[in-house]
């Protein structure tokens, strides 16, 4: 059986939210590592989860070169 990872889909979300739920998403999960983030192909919401995860000390990487909007944090 394979391990579903904790898992956050900013789908539908403001790009003004994504600061708070991506630092409140990883906090909540901080023993629960990695996780996946789901941004879609936006840009600048890649921009701004990447941020977040690297001012929170974590690194991000793709989950799938078939799915560029979805990230592994760990």
């Amino acid at each position: 059986m394979k391990y579903k990872l904790p898992e956050l889909d900013l789908h539908g979300i403001y790009h003004v939210e994504v600061n708070t739920k991506v630092s409140k998403f990883l906090e909540d999960n901080q023993d629960n590592l990695p996780v996946l983030i789901i941004t879609g192909n936006s840009n600048r919401m890649i921009t701004i989860v990447k941020d977040v995860v690297e001012s929170k000390g974590l690194e991000m990487r793709v989950k799938s070169h078939y799915n560029l909007g979805s990230f592994v944090v760990s």
